[in-house]
């Protein structure tokens, strides 16, 4: 029995291997191939060895990448990436990082391709496999390019240089190479820093001369080149390159994309130069114009169409100018191409008038600040991941155990340590918003110890009450009530002087009995009930207004139970009010502040309304102050409301959705 079961296993693994090689044929078509190694992978699920089950998917997975199946890339490589972990097989690791990177990176998810490649090049290091350590190094250097982080790309571009100078010269390597010298003479334009990109598209050139077919690899070394002359304002340079590439035969019909590129291209550096006729450049456009129209390259008519229309505007032709620039912005928008958008925009700013171009030139500031912004974001975005490693984030764990353990351990010393990191990162940044941020923290913390604090208080002092009118009661007037029975019996004395002082003692006690007990009952009434959060506001109210020299009114509903609502929610309405309070004064310049808490069918409605100079609600960026609201409100499920005009104020009003116990 032993010996069938033995055979069995071994012809099992045999069916696999025989698989796998089928799947590994070129001579057969992609379908089978795909087809033979999931049959592979079915047959090592049952063998239940996580390495034979690896080897067979990472098959599976090469075809995918032949046959652009980019969603099963993913998945398989994440349960390629699970497989290797448990068998901490670091090359089987590094690959299906690699692989991750390369699906996400064609689905446009930049920040998880640039994490995955991240992973892989620091396992590609430790193996010392430089040679995908080199192609990871360029996919995410073409990532950081592509989103303007030119300084990362271009130190991640150096490092695979000096890596790849040192490897065999090879096709593969050598092609390497090419690209890597081709993508910083590009950062390096970007950058204009253009004799040096230049000197790289030259050293590109030089690659390619140790490649087999380098045809191509040439024209594009050569394209980029006229591309940088242009730039540089080396015109003639520029078209004379220009013309150098369109005299290849055979460009136009194997490449016809760049071939209408470098005649858009020309007729572009022609129209700068200023001395060439504006026939020849006319012609020259439109001729790129239909050749990309007939190929239908949205990206190559985009660019004409964009410098036609610069063109047309110059000579005044602005119907025609319009059309074009119009073209341009559609297709700019339709592939995401932001540098298109944006000189569209200006161009048609410049030819329209009055508010149809002021129209465009707004939405032309609008998306370039945002382009800035985002640039700066995936800057600090691709930083984090390069430094965020694995021992980093675990120290980072360790930290918040220990920070979570002191917060249970000892309140106090938290709270301590809490305001030294304060001030700590006020000396150590001087970001308007962080301290800002901080500020409001600490506040709150305060905000909440006073609201603390004040139940405490008025426990106390009610338990304080009640035990004084019982002493009161159940003491003192027990003691009187003694000594005017004493008294009542003392006059059975006969003697009318007697008689008359202790009636009038015994009166007296009467009186002090009455008092007591009058006394007694009003300590026992809760005289604070409902007052403490109301002070607290009114004195922010009282104290800020006068700070601020502005005349105010304040309304506090008393139908409002302000102890049906939670301290979060009194904590947000309060730093809330600081918060507009101070955009009356600092933005707003007013000089009369109106504010009110209303119940309204069991809602607490909060508003404040300024005569101050208003703003115009669709246009105003917001800034940090009006955000912060907005996420308060949002925390607390109120809804906000903000009208407002130029020169007539702004009112903002909050509902709290219940405040009902």
């Amino acid at each position: 029995m032993l010996l069938f079961a033995s055979l069995g296993y071994s012809q099992s693994f045999d069916s696999i291997y025989y698989y796998r090689n089928l799947a590994k044929n070129d001579q057969i078509t992609t379908e089978d191939r795909i087809t033979y190694a999931k049959k592979a992978i079915t047959l090592s699920v049952k063998t239940d060895r996580d390495s034979t089950l690896l080897n067979s998917q990472r098959v599976l997975s090469f075809l995918y990448i032949i046959d652009g199946q980019i969603d099963n890339i993913k998945s398989i490589n994440l349960n390629n990436l699970d497989l290797a972990k448990k068998l901490k097989d670091s090359v089987s690791i590094a690959n299906a990082y690699y692989n991750l990177g390369y699906s996400y990176g064609k689905t446009q998810k930049v920040d998880s391709a640039y994490y995955y490649y991240f992973n892989a090049v620091k396992l590609y290091d430790k193996l010392e496999d430089f040679k995908n350590y080199a192609a990871v190094l360029l996919n995410m250097a073409n990532i950081q390019e592509s989103e303007r982080d030119y300084i990362g790309a271009q130190n991640n571009v150096i490092k695979a240089i000096n890596v790849v100078d040192k490897l065999q010269k090879n096709e593969y390597n050598v092609d390497t190479e090419w690209s890597l010298y081709n993508l910083i003479g590009i950062i390096s334009g970007e950058l204009k820093q253009y004799d040096n990109s230049i000197e790289y598209h030259n050293k590109a050139i030089n690659s390619s001369n140790k490649l087999k077919d380098n045809y191509f690899y040439k024209i594009y070394s050569n394209v980029n080149i006229a591309s940088t002359y242009r730039k540089k304002g080396d015109y003639n340079l520029a078209i004379d390159k220009y013309n150098q590439i369109l005299n290849s035969s055979k460009l136009l019909t194997q490449d016809p994309s760049t071939y209408a590129y470098v005649i858009n291209d020309l007729a572009y550096s022609k129209f700068l130069r200023g001395k060439d006729s504006n026939k020849e450049i006319e012609t020259l456009y439109r001729q790129a114009f239909r050749l990309s129209d007939s190929i239908s390259d949205k990206n190559i008519k985009m660019s004409v169409s964009l410098n036609f229309s610069d063109y047309f505007k110059t000579i005044n032709q602005l119907d025609s100018a319009a059309i074009y620039s119009t073209t341009a912005y559609v297709l700019g928008k339709e592939l995401k191409h932001n540098k298109t958008i944006l000189k569209a925009l200006y161009i048609k700013s410049e030819i329209e008038k009055g508010e149809t171009s002021k129209k465009y030139l707004f939405e032309h500031i609008r998306l370039n600040d945002s382009l800035l912004f985002a640039e700066r974001s995936s800057r600090n975005k691709f930083m984090r991941i390069d430094y965020e490693t694995e021992e980093i984030k675990q120290e980072n764990q360790q930290i918040s155990r220990q920070r979570l353990w002191l917060l249970i351990v000892s309140g106090a010393l938290l709270f301590t340590l809490f305001f030294l990191y304060i001030i700590k990162t006020q000396r150590e940044k001087n970001k308007e918003l962080q301290l800002e941020r901080q500020q409001q923290e600490a506040n709150e913390e305060i905000y909440k110890l006073m609201l603390s604090q004040q139940d405490k208080i008025d426990e106390a002092r009610s338990l304080e009450k009640n035990r004084i009118s019982k002493d009161i009661h159940d003491g003192i007037l027990g003691k009187l009530f003694g000594v005017r029975l004493s008294l009542d019996g003392l006059n059975l004395s006969v003697n009318k002087e007697a008689i008359d002082k202790r009636s009038h003692y015994i009166s007296e006690l009467k009186n002090i009995e009455e008092d007591i007990r009058k006394v007694s009952h009003e300590l026992n009434t809760d005289f604070i009930k409902q007052s403490g959060f109301l002070d607290i506001v009114k004195t922010l109210v009282d104290t800020q207004m006068n700070a601020y020299n502005i005349e105010y009114t304040f309304y506090g509903d008393d139908n409002i139970d302000w102890e049906a609502l939670n301290n979060q929610v009194k904590i947000h309405l309060y730093r809330i009010l600081q918060e507009t309070m101070q955009n009356a004064y600092k933005h707003a310049e007013a000089t009369k502040v109106d504010i009110s808490f209303k119940n309204e069918a069991g809602k607490l409605v909060f508003s404040i309304f300024d005569n101050g100079k208003g703003f115009d609600t669709q246009k105003a960026k917001k800034g940090i102050g009006l955000k912060n609201i907005e996420d308060r409100i949002q925390e607390i499920n109120g809804k906000l409301s903000i009208k407002s005009q130029a020169n007539k104020g702004t009112k903002i009003i909050i509902i709290v959705p219940t405040i009902n116990k």
